[in-house]
């Protein structure tokens, strides 16, 4: 009986240990923001007719405001509100076959979205915690004509449904869309990208540089900013890689930083050169094709966890602050293991 009582209360310990291992990881219960709705501008844009186009419209302006002119305008390019042919365009959009094939998918794929504003809420919770003081932005889906993923503009954070259909949609098939991106075109992948959309427009660029280390950097802190926002989502979520791809780089981080190093990549301001190595592709082409793309972000953002597994005192409020690359990387003491 002492023997089962031990194994118990050793596994209680286990357990307590093991949540409590990333520091990321706190208790949300206690923090309050406003009730979550994501609302479905798809469906409204997707009722207009002829004959209730003027009023429907208005509708939309009342529930979206500013955002439904830029959507118009800028998202799906048809003119803008006070355009002759708003009527004329914005019908033809809804009414074209494959757009009406689309909204028909996402209905079915989305019928609702309450897992979605379960996962937002948590996310809006830790956001409330480390920056108290910033607002959230409103959350809706839409459809943008497979123009856009996610948008953050007048304070919308707006998801384009049609792009996370799953990485098997007809849809993909039909554009001739890379595996490499359809790959990352299903519901697990919509809060991520969200996240991260929202994190690169809410702390747009502030580092003191434009070198090939200040960019990996400040990509760093963004993707710290997903691991603090989101603690249980997978590294291969947050950073769009496939679990084959993530290995590659954490088996071989060593060699990595040291061709960086070796080719006196970390300040060039080469954009030609930083590209090779922060661009989007099946792989990043100085490596393997094993290798994951954009891998100077992958570095970068465990030069930031180590910046910060090192410097405990600095909160990530005033991680967002820091500008200077070169301090950041002395401070983190990176060096990665052979």
């Amino acid at each position: 009986m002492k023997g089962l009582k031990f194994f118990v209360f050793f596994t209680i310990i286990l357990l307590a240990t093991s949540c409590s291992d990333n520091p990321l990881k706190i208790d949300t219960s206690t923090i309050e923001i406003p009730d979550l709705e994501i609302k479905r501008m798809e469906q409204g844009v997707f009722a207009l007719t002829n004959e209730n186009i003027e009023t429907k419209t208005k509708e939309l302006e009342q529930n979206y405001g500013v955002f439904y002119n830029t959507f118009i305008k800028t998202i799906i390019n048809n003119g803008g509100l006070n355009d002759t042919s708003y009527a004329q365009r914005i019908l033809q959009f809804v009414n074209d076959k494959d757009m009406k094939d689309a909204f028909n998918d996402c209905q079915k794929v989305y019928p609702n979205t309450k897992e979605l504003e379960k996962e937002f809420t948590e996310s809006f919770k830790y956001f409330k915690n480390y920056f108290p003081n910033k607002n959230t932005p409103q959350i809706i889906t839409m459809m943008s004509g497979f123009n856009y993923n996610i948008i953050n503009s007048d304070s919308t954070l707006a998801i384009s449904l049609e792009m996370y259909l799953g990485s098997e949609s007809k849809f993909y098939q039909m554009m001739q869309l890379p595996k490499y991106k359809s790959a990352f075109m299903n519901k697990e992948n919509i809060l991520p990208d969200a996240i991260r959309t929202w994190m690169i427009t809410e702390f747009p660029y502030n580092m003191d540089k434009t070198d090939f280390l200040s960019e990996i950097i400040y990509m760093g802190k963004i993707m710290y900013l997903t691991d603090a926002l989101m603690p249980d989502v997978s590294d291969s979520l947050k950073i769009q890689y496939s679990k084959p791809q993530l290995a590659y780089c954490q088996n071989n981080e060593f060699n990595i930083w040291s061709y960086f190093a070796a080719q006196k990549i970390l300040y060039t301001t080469d954009q030609a050169e930083i590209m090779k190595y922060t661009a989007d592709g099946p792989f990043t082409t100085a490596f393997s094709k094993e290798s994951a793309p954009r891998i100077g972000y992958w570095v970068g953002w465990q030069i930031i966890r180590q910046y910060m597994k090192n410097n405990k005192e600095t909160s990530i409020e005033e991680l967002m602050q820091l500008t200077d690359a070169q301090i950041i990387l002395a401070k983190s003491k990176y060096k990665p293991k052979k």
